[in-house]
């Protein structure tokens, strides 16, 4: 049976993410067609067949079945959210697909804080991440800005 680990993220402040500070890696997979017709359940998500079928897959050329774009997205948000904790707000987020996650594949997740400001009273991150594969090869580079709180009596 799959199980779903609920840990609630720790609350964390602003001073905690320096400019530069990483995220601990985080891996996921190997992944396989069960993540991806979970997922696909999950939000009813079933309209392109090449992410549930590896024939249907293979008839339009492709070389098997591969996961969602956005299933991968989500992994990435999620552990970055995680890092940032619990009383951050994130204010956007942007993702793009430049290479396949086909089961078997892994997925390391890596986010580091580009940019760390004051504005408004509140801590400002703009966080780059990506996923890369086993091979090394980056294929969901993303970012987000998030915004976290200050400690009582810090200025910045």
């Amino acid at each position: 049976m799959f199980k779903v680990d609920t840990k609630e993220p720790p609350a964390r402040y602003f001073d905690e993410f320096p400019e530069g500070a990483q995220m601990p890696v985080v891996t996921k997979g190997p992944m396989t067609a069960g993540h991806q017709v979970r997922w696909a359940a999950a939000c009813d998500n079933y309209a392109s067949e090449f992410h549930h079928d590896a024939k249907a897959a293979k008839e339009v050329g492709l070389p098997g079945l591969l996961l969602s774009g956005p299933f991968m997205a989500c992994y990435m948000l999620t552990e970055v959210t995680n890092w940032v904790g619990s009383r951050a707000r994130v204010a956007s987020f942007w993702d793009r697909n430049t290479a396949t996650t086909m089961p078997g594949d892994l997925a390391h997740i890596h986010a580091s804080v580009k940019r760390a400001w004051v504005e408004g009273g509140k801590g400002m991150l703009d966080i780059e991440c990506s996923i890369v594969n086993q091979d090394g090869k980056v294929t969901t580079p993303g970012g987000l800005v998030a915004e976290l709180p200050l400690r009582e009596g810090k200025t910045a």
